[in-house]
């Protein structure tokens, strides 16, 4: 499988100054091509110093905006070896869709992940061996929460989302098992496992009544979890959640960032 990082640090070895921006280009260009997306643009800045001679190099920025994919194109690969480093990874990803859900902005500041210094001496090519850890976080928009719930759940039939004061309302109506109804939802976001986002204190009124508690349940159970990090956006515990913020129609998720393990089987 092809990564994101594939030739982003192997033209750095033995190179200097202006090949440095011609080193950037290119890795700018191979990035580009994994992802598809008429208007996507993507950059990347590359700091090195004459450590990059035994495989330090200082730091690595991508960003990218307007592209869609399916879920993540980038793993680490513990086999390896780790004899290379790269002290600080920085990525800002803006107006992407992951999935079946547009994500407004994400950011990642992961410190320390190695490669296979060997392998990108030789072949120029790059692997990630090990990722450290660092701070990410990912903001969504309460109308893009919209769609993604309508694409996610086939009993939804229509749907509002409003987000603000640390709660979500979700307005809509729904064919379930054994009712159709009007609906609405205030609660609140909470994420126990970091992986998921779930519905909490949750008030749900069908056809404006209160409901009971096994119309309630059923209608929670419809929705939760709202987004399921690995299921819905294949990222593998790249970004563990631990605080969720929704003011002025926006959901922030932040928490601890890193390369996720290349999955067993893709």
């Amino acid at each position: 499988m092809t990564f994101l990082f594939l030739g982003i640090l192997g033209g750095i070895i033995h190179i200097a100054g202006s090949q440095v921006r011609s080193f950037e280009n290119s890795a700018a260009a191979d990035i580009s091509s994994k992802l598809q997306g008429d208007m996507r643009r993507v950059v990347v800045r590359a700091d090195v110093g004459p450590e990059a001679l035994w495989g330090d190099i200082h730091s690595v920025s991508i960003s990218a905006s307007h592209f869609q994919t399916q879920g993540l194109p980038l793993y680490t690969e513990s086999n390896r070896s780790r004899r290379g480093v790269v002290r600080e990874l920085r990525l800002s990803l803006q107006d992407f869709s992951l999935g079946q859900l547009h994500v407004d902005r994400m950011t990642a500041d992961i410190r320390y992940c190695h490669f296979d210094f060997p392998l990108a001496l030789n072949h120029r090519m790059i692997r990630l061996s090990q990722s450290g850890t660092g701070e990410g976080e990912v903001s969504i928009r309460q109308e893009d929460l919209e769609r993604f719930i309508l694409a996610k759940y086939h009993e939804i039939k229509r749907v509002t989302v409003k987000i603000d004061r640390d709660k979500i309302i979700v307005d809509g109506y729904g064919s379930f098992l054994i009712f159709s109804t009007a609906f609405t939802v205030i609660a609140r976001l909470e994420s126990p496992d970091g992986d998921t986002l779930h519905l909490t204190s949750a008030r749900v009124l069908l056809d404006g009544q209160v409901a009971d508690d096994a119309s309630r349940q059923a209608l929670l159970d419809t929705l939760d979890p709202v987004v399921d990090l690995t299921k819905d956006l294949a990222l593998h515990g790249a970004i563990k959640v631990n605080h969720l913020e929704l003011r002025d129609g926006v959901l922030r998720a932040s928490g601890i960032a890193k390369i996720p393990e290349l999955p067993a089987i893709q």
